[in-house]
């Protein structure tokens, strides 16, 4: 056999070795049982670990190098072996003023000047230092008790432990045996297993072949926050792909995510949530959805990220509802309100309102995934500054309020989403491909149904919001006398076009500033103009 590293023969030496005894004092069996108490992330780690302690025979803990822990045991003339726990535990003490140096530095009768020797051991003057130091494993398997026990503000056992799968053989249960042995349990309450990163197609990264390159580089290239959302992008319970390909699509995901934020923040400019904000119960309705969606979201981000799932946390934030229900719907539908109506006017304020509460919610939920765009976000809204003394690591989790639940407007919203997808957009793409209109706020939807068809009961009860909700300048519904299918006709629109809301009306009037407007955005100039002096 060859040494995997340096490629050159291995020599086989037999020697006297330290070990510790696995099965002596049931060590065995209670390291099996407290495995009972732990919780494996992703499940088959447990079957791994445990397979592991059952076959794992008495574990060698010395090792013949010249660096490292060296084992506090000492040797007559014979060779016999001396060793002492309360020796070892007032060694302990010259080890910590002089470091584990003066081991190797002093002979056997310094190190034990001034300890007293147990009965039965020689005269110090007549016993030498051992040489062999222990194995590594020790040093790692016991930083539970070098960290945990000895920081008043950490408890033990630790929350989580995680590492790759093949640490079942290696930190998991070493930390493991030597907890059972000196604490009688676990030193963890979650073991997390992740798999290694890997190319593109699967295959090992290697130093020697060039693809794998330092992590400062990737962030050098993308950014810290980019290079982090790639890693909470993947399913990390197997293999991890990487490559510029993989990254550089996650990148579109946290252009999309940013995007969203400064949206939000843009728009609330000239709000103050503690003198302008709607009650949740007056808010318009597709407000309350969209309340209701975060509602949603909130619940489900919090349970993956209380299971380490963080790829489904990704999932859940960037589509649907990032990408989705914000970008490519509520904020869309909010366009009209938040650029055309006068600045108090209470629709605007009822999207404002429902922004405020969104942007805080969503930065928060992001925030584990890109912690430096969030706080950044986080800082601007606060103060309009990139920096603020509050930074939205010390913030709370965000809840739910149950205000934001109003399941029969939410669900009557949807449902009118799908009327629209299903019933609209197919006609609204064939003017389009006809060149009849160039966005769907040149055109017009016509609706025939009766009262006794659910369908268009719903679409009646929310009359006044439809043009907002379908992005359309008319629309118009006639209840027909008779109970009859429901018919949908989409069309140009009729009338003019405003150049200030695009919408299209029955006609402009002149406005001295602005000219020619539709007599809405008259209006809101009007005010505005008289607000200004």
């Amino acid at each position: 056999p060859h040494c995997w590293r340096s490629k050159t023969p291995v020599v086989f030496r037999a020697m006297d070795q330290w070990f510790i005894a696995l099965d002596k004092g049931g060590d065995r069996q209670r390291a099996l049982d407290a495995l009972d108490d732990v919780n494996f992330i992703p499940s088959w780690g447990e079957k791994r670990i445990r397979a592991a302690v059952e076959n794992r025979p008495d574990w060698c803990i010395s090792r013949q190098r010249t660096w490292g822990v060296p084992i506090p045991a000492f040797y007559n003339e014979d060779g016999d072996a001396f060793i002492d726990a309360d020796v070892i535990r007032e060694l302990a003490k010259k080890v910590a003023v002089g470091g584990t140096n003066i081991w190797f530095e002093q002979t056997a009768a310094e190190l034990l000047d001034g300890i007293a020797l147990p009965e039965g051991w020689p005269t110090a003057d007549t016993l030498k230092c051992g040489a062999d130091t222990l194995d590594v494993w020790i040093d790692s398997g016991t930083s539970h008790r070098a960290v945990l026990q000895k920081r008043d503000n950490l408890s033990w056992p630790a929350d989580l432990y995680l590492e790759g799968s093949d640490q079942h053989r290696g930190w998991f249960q070493s930390s493991l045996w030597t907890a059972v042995i000196a604490d009688k349990a676990a030193p963890y309450k979650n073991l997390l297993t992740h798999g290694f990163i890997v190319k593109e197609d699967g295959t090992k990264l290697s130093k020697s072949d060039g693809a794998a390159r330092p992590l400062p580089e990737w962030i050098q290239k993308y950014g810290a926050d980019i290079v982090r959302l790639w890693i909470c992008s993947q399913d990390y319970r197997g293999d991890v792909p990487v490559s510029d390909k993989i990254v550089s699509n996650v990148a579109n995901n946290y252009r999309n995510l940013r995007n969203t934020l400064r949206f939000q923040i843009s728009n609330l400019f000239d709000f103050d949530a503690a003198t302008q904000a709607v009650p949740l119960d007056q808010l318009n309705a597709i407000d309350q959805w969209a309340l209701s969606e975060l509602a949603q979201l909130v619940r489900k981000v919090t349970e993956a990220y209380e299971s380490y799932e963080f790829h489904r946390a990704f999932k859940d934030i960037i589509d649907p509802f990032c990408a989705n229900i914000l970008s490519a719907t509520y904020h869309d539908i909010l366009k009209d309100r938040l650029y055309t109506c006068a600045p108090n006017d209470p629709l605007r304020r009822s999207s404002q309102t429902a922004i405020s509460i969104i942007f805080s919610v969503f930065t928060r939920l992001v925030a584990p995934l890109i912690p430096h765009t969030a706080d950044e976000a986080w800082s601007y809204a606060k103060n309009d500054r990139d920096f603020c003394e509050e930074p939205i690591a010390l913030s709370d989790w965000p809840y739910v309020d149950s205000a934001w639940d109003n399941t029969e407007v939410a669900d009557d919203i949807r449902a009118l989403r799908t009327f629209l997808s299903e019933k609209l957009n197919d006609g609204l793409e064939e003017l389009r491909q006809k060149k009849q209109i160039g966005q769907s706020l040149d055109a017009k939807a016509i609706i025939i149904g009766s009262l006794s068809d659910p369908e268009f009961a719903r679409l009646k009860k929310y009359e006044s919001d439809l043009p907002e909700l379908f992005i359309l300048s008319q629309v118009t519904l006639i209840e027909s006398a008779q109970p009859s299918e429901l018919s949908v006709e989409v069309a140009h629109a009729d009338g003019v076009r405003c150049p200030r809301s695009w919408r299209w009306v029955p006609e402009l009037v002149e406005t001295e500033a602005w000219g020619p407007v539709s007599q809405r955005c008259a209006d809101v100039l009007k005010q505005i103009s008289q607000s200004t002096h």
